[in-house]
């Protein structure tokens, strides 16, 4: 009955983002098992998870503007667009900017569905989106209220979906594993909790007894390697997403900036602390074993609707300096206390 209907959603952000998305999914397939379901998205690390949701995703739509720049990105779209046909396209959360708006009109669809972010952008009257409220909750909910407006009843299940084999089930959970970067464009990078933090909290759990591990990615490698250098008893760990993901999900404990690894580390159920400092807590991993922390009273000054990120009390992300290394040893132990037998989350 349901094999006739089509529907989209467009994933255009990060990791994080992405996984922040795979509710909406899996809702999607609950309500119509039998419906065509396509994600559109823009960069590897999504076309990887998606990809290897077969049983929720009918095609993931790969188009690689960032890697491969506009003019083979317009030629994607262009490509993509023909000969589909959707009942409902939903744009996942950030995606606050026009041309991501832009992005959702491309595709033919009955109904439209966004966030409203105030922001008119060209053409806003023609093939018009139904824009729905930015509540203050948390990024996965407001994902759901896009499809509230459609008339579909989102699921209830926590947490994110993943691939089977990005979970290494084989082995018990053994160390802690430390993630220093985030992305670094529009100054994303003013996110990250500073790196001689990072390096006194390996210290500490170093000397606690702790293997701890660091994972490294191209943004952040000069840092890595700067605090296995200063910690010599850390271990870095390169390697494809999957084996990321195989790695994070066969530890005891995840620390991360707020980024895509703290989210997929929670995706794959290993307990995680994420520390934020100007990202509000609504961007914390969706997940009952996640900490956000953010003991700061200064408000958040990151906002979807601004293209770079700047500290607007001038203050020098003083957020970020609230978080300590002493807290953040405290509460990992706390989080290590609950699961001393080095056995496998449920």
């Amino acid at each position: 009955m349901n094999a006739s209907l089509r529907f989209l959603v467009v994933a255009p952000q990060g990791l994080g983002d992405a996984l922040e998305a795979t509710p909406i999914v899996r809702s999607l397939r609950g309500a119509y098992p039998h419906a065509r379901i396509d994600v559109a998205v823009l960069r590897p690390g999504p076309l990887a998870l998606f990809r290897g949701l077969p049983r929720y995703v009918d095609e993931t739509i790969y188009l690689p503007f960032w890697e491969r720049g506009a003019l083979a990105f317009a030629m994607a779209v262009a490509r993509n667009r023909r000969g589909r046909r959707y009942e409902a396209a939903f744009l996942a959360y950030p995606a606050a900017d026009w041309k991501y708006h832009a992005l959702l009109r491309a595709f033919p669809a009955a109904r439209r569905f966004a966030h409203d972010h105030a922001q008119s952008g060209p053409g806003k009257r023609r093939n018009p989106i139904q824009l729905v409220e930015v509540r203050c909750v948390a990024n996965v909910e407001r994902n759901r209220d896009l499809l509230r407006a459609a008339g579909i009843a989102p699921d209830s299940d926590d947490g994110y979906l993943v691939p089977d084999t990005w979970r290494d089930g084989a082995r018990p959970r053994s160390g802690i594993t430390l993630h220093v970067g985030s992305v670094t464009h529009d100054g994303l990078a003013a996110k990250r909790w500073p790196l001689q933090s990072f390096i006194d909290l390996a210290s500490r759990l170093v000397a606690d007894g702790e293997m701890v591990s660091i994972v490294v990615g191209a943004d952040e490698r000069e840092e890595s390697l700067r605090l296995c250098a200063a910690v010599p008893d850390v271990t870095p760990f390169e390697g494809p997403l999957e084996a990321v993901a195989r790695h994070l999900s066969s530890r005891r404990l995840v620390v991360a900036n707020d980024n895509g690894m703290g989210h997929l580390a929670a995706g794959v159920g290993t307990p995680t602390i994420a520390i934020f400092g100007p990202t509000p807590v609504e961007f914390a991993p969706f997940a009952a074993n996640a900490l956000a922390l953010r003991p700061s009273d200064c408000p958040a000054c990151f906002d979807v609707r601004r293209p770079i990120v700047r500290c607007v009390r001038n203050i020098d992300f003083a957020c970020l300096k609230a978080v300590t290394p002493e807290l953040v040893h405290t509460r990992a132990r706390q989080v290590l206390a609950k699961d001393t037998s080095g056995t496998r989350a449920p």
